[in-house]
């Protein structure tokens, strides 16, 4: 059956069940030749049960549990037909099944031409609790149609309530207090009562409550949960410490949603903390994303039950293949976190755009930021440049490469947090460099790194942190053509002329080649790449990991 909203509307005839009883067609029901037809009884919304997803237009066995309907007025619709042409008058019937039997009418309407005919059940005439049936006849004033069979719903008006404890992480003024730190895993017991239909589902989360979601949407969210005999527990790990929030929201097998319950809870700051540029999710090792068959960003073998870290629609434009086609990077904050932002760009686009981490390595459970281009250009000793002199455009349009690449200043940790990240690119062949600005912006100077020449149109930047054996972070140029890779150091302005000035360390060739530091565990900065296939592979780094990381090439890729 189509949905109620796309059947055709040949003719509309709209009325309200009210409290009076109005007469029904004073002639006599008939199927013979002529008779006037009603056929196609349903109801939107469709009582049903939110808890499996079924829904059913019109349940006309009285012996089966029929579905829910919850808060909302309720229309009702049936077709009409008329093999005489004549104009008919329809009559729709609720019986009250569950107290004392009472059967409401409305119409005759005024007379209409066959099709399809409405009316409304206001929601404040079912009571909460209630049980019904309806059914519908028409007639064209000579002869009546039979009514149609009994449709049968229930009625839930009452929300569920939704409610969080937990011993690890207790709220905040209840006066119990937390048995753990930010950085370790916690469990929260979410709970749910309902008085009619029963608690369906739930979906908690830590960001801000969602509009829209269902039961069904526990297939591809882990968050959205069942509350076995009203309860179910969860772990949850807090990632920076402070005031956190953790929220819950209940549905009814009617449907009906419950207000947010907001659990508010203080998570102490972790002892010796294990941070690091590279991590999006808190566990102090370096992560990589990369799109999915969906064109939502992912880390490589992650459960595709898991959430999305970047959501396919939530790539910047909108695009049709989501984050298959952005430019993205990820190598430390512009704000004030332990873990990475995520920084995109669609290919052309003047904008630029941050989107910030919720502690969990999900990037687009917020609205993203737009990052503003430095107004004003720099030499790497400070002189004042003519930005439209040396090709440096208004807007973002102009990039070709985009990296986080850490801080130039070193990137060891200081007071237990890591140093705001700055962003490298690449413009109309020239290799710029911007340090951080107000919290989630850049400076407003950039600095042009490889002077007047444009040779590094051709290159990707990959950002494997420190690789040269100092605190300094490097940047690794990698030729789209031939594949080499070369390190520079930020730490020295003056190597950034001539790309092809420095050693090849390896080659790597993919649709995407990155690096995100250490992946195999041993210290030493690697090489992932995705190729035309979807496969990921990692080319581990020869070298060495103390004091610092040192590459000196690559292995094969595994």
């Amino acid at each position: 059956m189509k949905p109620i909203s796309a059947l055709p509307r040949l003719a509309v005839v709209v009325t309200t069940v009210g409290a009076s009883l109005l007469a029904a067609p004073a002639v006599a029901a008939g199927t013979g030749p002529g008779t006037p037809t009603v056929t196609a009884p349903r109801s939107d919304p469709a009582p049903g049960f939110a808890g499996d997803g079924r829904t059913t237009p019109c349940a006309t066995d009285a012996d089966l549990e029929p579905g829910w309907i919850g808060l909302g007025d309720v229309a009702l619709y049936a077709t009409t037909g008329s093999p005489s042409g004549t104009p008919l008058r329809t009559t729709f019937q609720l019986w009250d099944t569950a107290y004392g039997g009472k059967r409401t009418d409305t119409g005759p309407a005024a007379p209409h031409p066959a099709g399809e005919v409405r009316t409304d059940l206001r929601g404040g005439l079912l009571a909460d609790g209630g049980r019904y049936a309806w059914r519908v006849r028409t007639t064209d004033g000579t002869r009546t149609s039979p009514y149609t069979g009994w449709c049968h719903f229930r009625v839930d008006r009452t929300p569920p309530t939704a409610g969080i404890t937990s011993t690890d992480f207790p709220a905040s003024g209840s006066g119990g207090s937390p048995t753990k730190t930010a950085g370790q895993e916690g469990t929260f017991t979410l709970t749910g009562t309902d008085t009619g239909s029963g608690i369906a589902c739930a979906r908690w989360g830590t960001g801000t409550p969602s509009v829209g979601w269902s039961c069904a949407d526990a297939a591809h969210d882990s968050r959205v949960v069942r509350l076995a005999d009203g309860s179910a527990d969860i772990a949850v790990t807090p990632r920076t410490w402070g005031t956190n929030t953790l929220y819950l929201q209940t549905m009814d097998d009617a449907g009906n949603v419950s207000q947010p319950f907001v659990h508010t809870y203080y998570a102490p700051p972790p002892q010796n903390p294990k941070i690091a540029y590279g991590d999006i999710d808190g566990d102090g090792t370096a992560d990589v994303l990369v799109p999915d068959d969906r064109g939502s960003l992912r880390k490589p073998g992650a459960a595709a039950s898991a959430p999305a870290n970047g959501h396919r629609l939530a790539a910047p434009g909108e695009p049709a293949d989501g984050w298959t086609g952005t430019r993205y990077t990820h190598h430390g904050s512009l704000g004030y976190q332990n873990v990475d932002d995520l920084l995109a760009q669609q290919p052309g686009s003047g904008m630029l755009f941050r989107y910030r981490n919720d502690d969990r390595g999900l990037f687009t459970e917020q609205d993203s930021i737009r990052v503003d281009k430095p107004a004003r250009c720099q030499a790497p000793a400070g002189q004042p440049l003519d930005c439209t002199a040396v090709g440096f455009g208004d807007d973002w349009s102009g990039v070709t490469a985009l990296a986080a690449v850490g801080s130039p200043s070193g990137d060891a940790p200081q007071d237990d947090a890591l140093k705001r990240t700055s962003v490298a690119w690449v413009e109309n062949g020239r290799l710029w460099l911007a340090g951080p600005g107000r919290t989630g912006q850049l400076d407003r100077v950039a600095t042009l790194l490889s002077g007047d020449g444009a040779p590094w149109a051709d290159h990707d930047l990959l950002t494997p942190g420190r690789a040269q054996g100092t605190d300094i972070p490097t940047l690794w140029a990698r030729s789209r053509t031939t594949g080499e890779i070369r390190a520079f150091s930020l730490g020295d302005p003056a190597a950034f002329t001539d790309p092809a000035s420095a050693p090849v360390l390896g080659t790597a060739h993919g649709i995407r080649v990155g690096s995100d530091g250490d992946l195999t565990g041993d210290g030493v900065p690697d090489v992932w790449t995705v190729a035309a296939d979807g496969r990921f592979a990692v080319l581990p780094g020869r070298g060495t990991a103390i004091p610092y990381p040192s590459v000196t090439g690559f292995g094969a890729a595994r």
